[in-house]
This record gives structure tokens, C-alpha cells and sequence, in this order.
């Protein structure tokens, strides 16, 4: 027997419970019922002459229903459950007794007053019974009901709480390209509504079943296409509210045939809720083509949520939904130094570290335990992988670090079940030949350093070797049965400090610097910045707009300079420390759906940006502290492009300084008395053989004069300069420029550009 799908609306009177009932109503097609009207409609004086007919009007219209109210008491609440049906949602408004009690005077007329507060009486008086027991169940959901104020600003209070509940009840939805590989597309599809439940919605034949059944809505849609008109966007999206949300059993979703116009998204967005995603199904090889307006795939790929697939793969699909667990593990031979590193990149990168040494194996027995305070006796290697496995299945967007494989994990298939615990990431393969080896096991050991390798050792070392040389194997095996897990190699017969940067290469950002140098009006800044856009979806960057995610954050952001007056537009990066920026940035880069190894960030460095600034507005921030966080928090700057009017003075020409060296005194004579001066070779302190600092062993020069942003980096990095002058006609000419400095860089990561773009005129005439 079908039954109604149910959202009640429970909490005190005046918060907003009726308005946001009625909204959230109109937003889902759902059917808006005022449990106070139907009691008195019904005339139902007692509790279960209210419940029964509450119950039958329920299972006589087994329809979709937001109920503004909800049962008064705890005993009415189990029958409903337990002898009709449990709700989709109890949805509970919650405020203090300080903020209802105002609202109610702030917001009800005199003859509402009344009325209010002995409703509010009798809900207090039932209220902690009855939500003792809602709060057992997992359809129990708490809104804050007076967060920003309701009797200050009741729309945007109100606003917030539609938007809350929204949240829970909104689909996922994403639209799928088709265009560019029909065949893969129709398989993938396929695979979607199979394997994952998605259903797959096309749109223009939505249309075609609407206008055969008749209906008014499809009489509406009939009479536009009879006068060689489309369906207007807005009579597509009502089509659409009405199997988005028919169904809370099915709340996933693919819309094909959808409305190509950038546009038209924005309307679907507007009136309904943001995608989840867009899928773009892409040929072997292509990428994303230039486009001189703004389209969805550039709208998308900017916001990390423009999803291409370019075979039937379903992982990256799933990776893309559940923001799953990314791991990795560090493997090599003894005294590789597989455990330097895997701290390292725990500490450097934000890896939670997972070790197996004696400690580690102890506390992971403690947690294996069902008595608390003591441990299992015997950890087998089926317990490890299970925990594991356990763990990552219901952690998402986290980020683990194996320092190798756990004990007893040796044969081929051990190895590959444990890779398998999820879908590991990446795998770092640390290289070491015998000689290195040996010298470092003698050092450990506290060996003699003459003395050669006994045959025991050697069968050791080759024993070791043949084991690591059986995990690469199946390691190469695993990646390449994972099309989003890589495989890299360290060789580290070098320094630890070449070693170090080496993993600073493979787990950092490579940074991509938009700054603006100029003063630009609006049409030219969005013209640049979509040229950018357009970068970043060929290349598979996230893109930044470093003003814009401030001015998103703005309230949350604590101003370090606030002491300063300033002129500069309060949303510019200029205003807030570098710290302050970098760790907006790289949250908002962590959140993305869609993680990218490269980093494009519009309107930054920001601190040479043109402007009427005061004294101190020269000082604070310099643009060496911008360019040293970058590089702290996400990794190394590879193309620095300055979009200047003027050409910028990249070269640092200050003058030089003279010292006039001192006459030097003459010589003590002995009984002179004083401290004696420190011998040569030693200093005050009395450390020997540390010559002494003379300052006019140097060469100096002097300028008051703070160095810009050109001169710094090309001091500091030393890259390989490109100057490229451009007027609006000419834009293009930045895009087709960048694929010679990305290949440069893909082939040789150690690659740093600095690139001028001097802004001709005309410019927008």
C-alpha cells in the first residue's frame, strides 16, 4: 500500500515555521498542510480523535506533504510511528525562550499575542518529553531558527533556514555533456542508473510525455512550439521540480538534452538549487576548447565542478560524489629512508601517518579489543586490512600516509589486497643502490667505515632487495589497474635536502600568478580573467579568484591591518596579510570536488597593484612575503604573468655603497690592560677557527626604494622571461602562449617563468 511521503514542521510559534513551510513546499512541488487549520477544519477536540484523523486523511491522499506542525505530545508521536508510519523528516525549529518570547512581541498583533504565548506554554510544557524520544531517530533534524535575528531582518533570517533544510532535501543532480562522444556517453549512462542508481532524465523527451498526457502544463509547452517558439527555460525547470522531488526513494539524478547556454543554467540554479556537477564526455586525447564567452564547461571547470570522462570508468564518477579517502603508501628497501619521508610528507602536506612500529601495533590492539583497557592478543594481517577498510569506508575527505606495509603482509596477493583497502592515490617507490645502502646500514649500526660487507650481510641486503623488488611489482600491477593512482619513484642516493625538494615536487601545488598591475575597467578585467578561465579548464587547473573568495569570506575574515586607513577596495587582497590569504586559499582549494596538482590564481600577487594608496600603503604588504606564502602553503610559483600598462623594471639597479674603512688603531702595548682581543681563528666566544665578521669584507649597496614584484622574483627564482604585448583583439594570444610554458614545465618541473603582458591601446574603444 503506498503511503505519504511526510515533513513535519515542529517548534514554537513565531519562528518562521509557516513562511518557511509554505516555501519549502513551493520549492519541492510538495502539498503545503496547516495542521491547526485541518483540526479545526475537521472539528477533532481530543488527541486521538486528531490523530485518527490525521492518519486517515494521510492514507486516503497518499501524496507528498510539508506539514506546518506536528503532534503535541510524546504518546500521539509512538502510535503515528509505530501503528501508521515513520515521516521522512521531523524538522525542529530551535530557539531560546528569551528570542520566541520577543518575536512574538516584535512580531504578532495585539490579538495575536495572546494566542501565541499560550500556545508557546503549552509547547514548553511538552517539548523535552517529546524530543527525548524524537532525538532516538535519524529523520530527527535540528535548523536554527533566530541565528541572524528573525524580529531584526525576517527574510534574510528566514532565507537562511529555507536554505539549511534545502540542503537536506535537494537531490544530487548533474548534467551530462553528450556532444562531443555520444557512444561512450550512452554506455556511461547506462552504467550510472545500473551500478549506481542515477536516473537518467532527458529532458526534451520529458517535454514529448508531458504534451502527450495532455495536461496543462504540457498544453503550456504545446502552444509555444506550435508558434516555432522553445520552451522557455522556466517551463523546463517546473517540468523538472516535479521528478527531482515526486519520489524521496530515487534522489539521484542525470539530466541529458538540457540547455546549452550558460544562462540557462544560471535560471536552473536560481530557481531550484546549484548542480552537483557537470559531466563532460570527452574523445581520448581532446581537452576543453577555447571559448571567447563565458559557457557552462569554462563556468564549471572554474568552480572544480566540470567532471571529464573520457572512458567507462566509473571511479572517477564515484570519487567525485563521495570526496572519499585519499591515501598513499611509501615503499622501499631497508635504509632507504622510507620513514624520513613518510613523515615528512605527513607534516608537509597534511597526511594523517600511519606507522608499524611496536607502539603503533599496540594501540592498534587496544582499539581491536572489545574490553576496554586491554588488548588482543594476536594481530593477524585479515584484522589490519579489515580495520582499514572500515576506517576509510566511513571517512571522506581525508588523507593517509602508510609508512610501508604492515607486518606479515609479503606475498603477491597480501600486497595487493592491502592496496586495495579503497583506492589508494599514489604509491612512492624509494630508490637506493647496494653501496648506499651498506654505508648507511655501517652508520646505524655504529660500524667501522673500513670495514667491507660480511657474506651475511650481503645474503641480507639481496634478500631485502628481492622482497621490495616483489612489492614494486605488484605495485605496478595495482596502478595500473587504477586509472587515478600514480606511481612514483624516488631516488635516494642524493642528499636529503635534494631529496626533500624532489618530494616537494610531487606532493606540492605547482602555482600559476595572475597579477593585475593596472588599472583596468570592468569589461577589460572580465575579458582577461576569462582568457585565464579558459587556462585553467584546458589545463585542468583549480582556478582562484583570489578578490572574489575574499569578498565571499569577508565577514569572516579578521583584518590584521585594520589599524591602517586605506583607500584600496576594502575586498582586495592588499588589505589582509598574506597568512590570512593563503589560508582562505588553500581551504577553498581543499573543498574543491575536483582536485588538480595545478593552481591558477587570478589577481595575485597583489601588493604592486595600482591604486591611490597612503605612505604606509607602500609598505604593508611587500610582495616578497606574498610570493614566500604561496610558496609555503600550496608549493612552487612556475608562471608569474605581471599584467601591467607600463613596462615593470624587472632588474634592481641600486646604487652602490662605500664604506670608508676606519684607520686601523695601532698595536697594544703590553700592560695596556682591557680584555685581550680573541686569537686568529677564534672569537669571543671562544670558538676556534670561526673567522670574524668583517663588514668590509662585502660589497653593499643602498636604496630606499621598496624592490617590486618583478624584481623579487626574478632575483629570487631566476626564470626565463617572456614579454607579450596584447590589446583586446589580442587576448587570445596569452591562451596560445601558455601551451609552450605548460609543455616546458610538464617536461621539466624545475621550469620558472616570469611573464610580462603589457596592455596595449586601444583597448575596448
Amino acid at each position: 500500500m503506498q503511503k505519504a511521503n511526510i515533513i513535519f514542521f515542529y517548534g514554537p510559534p513565531a519562528t518562521a515555521k509557516s513562511y518557511v513551510a509554505q516555501q519549502v513546499a513551493k520549492q519541492t512541488g510538495y502539498v503545503y498542510f496547516n495542521l491547526d487549520e485541518f483540526y479545526a477544519k475537521v472539528k477533532a477536540q481530543t488527541e486521538v480523535d486528531k490523530l485518527n484523523k490525521l492518519m486517515q486523511v494521510f492514507q486516503a491522499e497518499p501524496k507528498n506533504y510539508v506539514v506546518d506542525g506536528f503532534l503535541d505530545k510524546k504518546a500521539q508521536a509512538v502510535v503515528f510511528f509505530e501503528h501508521y508510519q515513520k515521516p521522512r523528516y521531523v524538522v525542529y525549529f530551535q530557539s531560546s525562550k528569551d528570542e520566541v518570547e520577543q518575536n512574538i512581541r516584535l512580531l504578532s498583533t495585539e490579538e495575536q499575542k495572546k494566542s501565541r504565548f499560550q500556545r508557546f506554554s503549552s509547547f514548553l510544557q511538552n517539548r523535552d518529553e517529546l524530543l527525548a524520544y524524537l532525538k532516538k531517530f535519524q529523520f530527527f533534524v535540528t535548523v536554527d531558527a533566530v541565528q541572524k535575528g528573525l524580529s531584526n531582518n525576517f527574510q534574510q533570517s528566514s532565507d537562511l533556514i529555507i536554505q539549511s533544510i534545502m540542503s537536506f532535501l535537494k537531490p544530487k543532480v548533474l548534467v551530462a555533456l553528450t556532444y562531443n562522444n555520444e557512444e561512450l556517453a550512452e554506455v556511461y549512462l547506462s552504467k550510472l542508473e545500473t551500478e549506481l542508481g542515477f536516473k537518467h532524465l532527458h529532458l526534451e523527451t520529458l517535454c514529448e510525455e508531458e504534451l502527450a498526457k495532455g495536461t496543462p502544463q504540457g498544453k503550456q509547452m504545446g502552444a509555444f512550439l506550435n508558434s516555432g517558439q522553445v520552451v522557455p527555460p522556466q517551463m523546463q525547470i517546473e517540468l523538472l521540480r516535479k521528478y527531482l522531488y515526486n519520489d524521496p526513494q530515487q534522489n539521484k539524478f542525470v539530466l541529458t538534452s538540457f540547455p546549452e547556454k550558460y544562462q540557462e543554467f544560471r535560471t536552473f540554479e536560481d530557481k531550484l538549487f546549484p548542480i552537483t556537477g557537470l559531466i563532460n564526455f570527452l574523445k581520448e586525447g581532446k581537452a576543453v576548447s577555447f571559448s571567447a564567452k563565458i559557457n557552462p564547461v569554462l563556468h564549471y571547470s572554474a568552480e572544480g565542478k566540470n567532471l571529464i570522462i573520457q572512458n567507462e570508468d566509473l571511479g572517477p564518477f564515484q570519487s567525485y560524489l563521495t570526496k572519499r579517502v585519499k591515501y598513499g603508501i611509501v615503499i622501499g628497501p631497508a635504509m632507504s629512508g622510507k620513514t624520513t619521508f613518510a613523515k615528512y610528507i605527513s607534516q608537509k602536506f597534511g597526511f594523517n601517518l600511519i606507522e608499524w612500529g611496536e607502539t603503533a601495533i599496540t594501540q592498534l590492539k587496544e582499539k581491536l579489543s572489545t574490553v576496554p583497557g586491554e588488548q588482543i592478543e594476536e594481530l593477524t594481517l585479515p584484522m589490519i586490512i579489515k580495520y582499514y577498510k572500515d576506517l576509510f569506508s566511513n571517512v571522506t575527505n581525508e588523507k593517509y600516509v602508510f609508512d610501508g606495509f604492515p607486518p606479515g603482509c609479503e606475498k603477491p596477493e597480501q600486497i595487493l589486497q592491502f592496496l586495495n583497502l579503497g583506492q589508494a592515490s599514489w604509491v612512492l617507490n624509494i630508490g637506493l643502490d647496494q653501496t648506499n645502502q651498506w654505508i648507511r646500514y655501517k652508520i646505524k649500526s655504529e660500524i667501522d667505515a673500513a670495514q667491507e660487507m660480511t657474506d651475511d650481510d650481503k645474503e641480507k641486503m639481496i634478500t631485502n632487495a628481492k622482497a621490495h623488488e616483489e612489492i614494486v611489482k605488484q605495485a605496478q600491477v595495482y596502478v595500473q589497474s587504477q586509472a587515478d593512482c600514480k606511481l612514483f619513484k624516488q631516488d635516494t642516493n642524493y642528499s636529503l635536502e635534494q631529496n626533500l625538494k624532489s618530494i616537494d615536487q610531487i606532493f606540492g601545488k605547482r602555482v600559476y600568478l595572475a597579477s593585475i598591475l593596472a588599472n583596468l575597467d570592468s569589461d577589460i578585467y572580465e575579458a582577461l580573467k576569462l582568457i585565464y578561465i579558459n587556462i585553467a579548464a584546458k589545463y585542468r587547473m583549480a582556478f582562484v579568484d583570489v578578490e572574489q573568495l575574499i569578498a565571499k569570506n569577508f565577514e569572516k575574515l579578521s583584518n590584521d591591518y585594520e589599524m591602517r586607513w586605506t583607500k584600496q577596495n576594502c575586498k582586495n587582497p592588499s588589505n589582509f596579510t598574506p597568512e590570512t590569504v593563503m589560508k582562505l586559499v588553500k581551504q577553498y582549494i581543499d573543498d574543491l570536488p575536483i582536485q588538480s596538482r595545478d593552481v591558477l590564481l587570478w589577481g595575485y600577487i597583489s601588493a604592486d597593484q595600482q591604486g591611490d594608496k597612503q605612505q604606509q600603503e607602500q609598505i604593508f604588504p611587500r610582495a616578497t612575503d606574498e610570493l614566500m606564502m604561496v610558496e609555503k602553503s600550496l608549493g612552487q610559483i612556475k608562471v608569474l604573468y605581471a599584467i601591467t600598462e607600463q613596462p615593470l623594471n624587472p632588474e634592481i639597479n641600486d646604487p652602490e655603497w662605500v664604506l670608508e674603512k676606519p684607520e686601523v688603531p695601532p698595536p697594544k702595548q703590553e700592560g695596556d690592560g682591557g680584555d685581550d682581543e680573541p686569537k686568529d681563528g677564534g672569537n669571543a666566544d671562544g670558538e676556534e677557527n670561526v673567522p670574524k665578521f668583517n663588514i668590509y669584507n662585502y660589497q653593499w649597496t643602498k636604496s630606499e626604494v621598496p624592490k617590486n614584484m618583478a624584481q623579487i622574483f626574478m632575483k629570487v627564482k631566476q626564470p626565463s622571461p617572456v614579454q607579450l604585448e596584447v590589446s583586446d583583439y589580442s587576448f587570445k594570444l596569452i591562451y596560445d602562449n601558455f601551451e609552450e610554458l605548460f609543455q616546458s614545465i610538464q617536461e621539466n618541473n624545475n621550469h620558472t617563468y616570469y611573464a610580462q603582458i603589457q596592455l596595449q591601446q586601444p583597448v575596448m574603444d
